[in-house]
């Protein structure tokens, strides 16, 4: 099984993991859309402008003053 993680960092310090389990490559459409959604309108409240989500995607994390956002995938 696949995971996908949106975690936030804030001031060095885990405040938050949002996981997605991929269960079925037939389903990782349905998981992926929404996690990418989820790591995008996280990092928005951390104050990402929003002009390029695409290569926000690209990057895996966005940076802010006290800490980060990342998407990132692992195998369990």
């Amino acid at each position: 099984m696949r995971v996908i993680n949106i975690v936030v960092i804030k001031a060095g310090v885990v405040d938050n993991i949002d996981s997605f389990g991929v269960f079925e490559e037939q389903l990782v459409d349905d998981v992926v859309k929404p996690a990418e959604e989820l790591f995008i309108q996280k990092a928005k409240d951390n104050g990402y402008d929003g002009e390029d989500d695409e290569e926000l995607l690209d990057m895996g994390y966005f940076e802010f003053y006290d800490g980060s956002v990342c998407i990132t995938w692992s195998d369990i």
